[in-house]
């Protein structure tokens, strides 16, 4: 009786993991990135990344040795491709295909075609592409793996898109879409700077008081000499002199002293003249008369 109930409860529970598993395969996001072109970044998994089940033949037992095989053989880069109808495809890049044949691959479960898109000998890689769901779909790749003489299988994942085709092979073309041209500026009116002309500077009108234009007038009109006659210097004053009885005292000039010794050129040449005339009348009177013997005043 015992046993039967523990079977009966391990079957429930085996039936509510595989309705989990169900449910979370079922429930994944399909939301698909926009139209357009994007680098990825690839993920191998040796388990399956939702469930966690190893399909290899490997088992639990080779599940390290595993997981570095087939990141080895997986290459992290990787393309998605998102046409104008929303479909998308995924190019993954397997490496060392030298070791590697016919390799097949699962989108979510079914099986799907893959293009070979291009090899690279140098570098030893190829490159597949394949329709997917999205690009959150589980990728499943088996191939054969000659130095272990059997198929391995393992899962690959995308993600961390960017736009870009990095040195992929692109199968879509994207239209940019036109730039929409930014609405003209409307130009801000500019016054126009008005030309102020500068007011003349006034000159400072200097205001002179009678004393100051007194004291400048001297110097224009000569100052009267010192021998100026009594009678101008009176009238130019305006003053005269008056007696007891009310009458005008008129001034006396004394007489002028003449000096004798500074008289007219025109008396010297004169006095030169009678001297000369003399000079000459007494040397005629020596010749004629006193040298002769005769004189002038005696009787002949």
């Amino acid at each position: 009786m015992k046993n039967t109930a523990r079977k009966a409860v391990r079957g429930l529970c085996g039936m509510v993991a595989m309705l989990a598993l169900a449910a979370s395969i079922v429930s994944m996001p399909a939301s698909a990135a926009s139209h357009g072109i994007y680098t990825a970044t690839a993920t191998a998994h040796y388990r399956h990344p939702t469930t966690g089940v190893i399909e290899d033949s490997g088992g639990e037992n080779s599940a390290v040795l595993g997981q570095s095989m087939t990141e080895s053989a997986t290459n992290k880069k990787a393309l998605v491709e998102v046409d104008a109808s929303g479909n998308t495809w995924i190019t993954v890049r397997l490496n060392l295909m030298d070791n590697i044949q016919s390799p097949k691959f699962q989108v979510d479960g079914h099986s799907v075609s893959a293009s070979l898109m291009q090899e690279d000998y140098g570098s030893n890689t190829a490159d597949f592409r394949l329709r997917a769901n999205s690009e959150k779909s589980i990728i499943r790749c088996n191939m054969y793996v000659t130095p272990m003489g059997r198929e391995v299988i393992f899962y690959i994942t995308v993600g961390n898109l960017k736009s870009g085709s990095g040195d992929f092979v692109t199968s879509i073309s994207v239209e940019q879409p036109k730039p929409t041209p930014a609405p003209a500026a409307t130009p801000v009116p500019t016054k126009a700077p008005v030309a102020s002309t500068p007011a003349p500077a006034k000159t400072p009108v200097t205001t002179q008081s009678p004393a100051s234009e007194a004291t400048a007038v001297p110097s224009a009109t000569p100052e009267p000499s010192p021998t100026t006659d009594p009678e101008a210097q009176s009238s130019a004053s305006g003053l005269e002199e008056f007696d007891a009885s009310g009458n005008a005292v008129e001034e006396t000039q004394a007489p002028e002293n003449t000096d004798s010794s500074s008289g007219s050129p025109v008396l010297w040449w004169v006095i030169g003249g009678l001297v000369v005339i003399a000079a000459v009348g007494g040397g005629v009177w020596y010749v004629f008369f006193v040298r002769k013997g005769k004189h002038p005043f005696g009787k002949k």
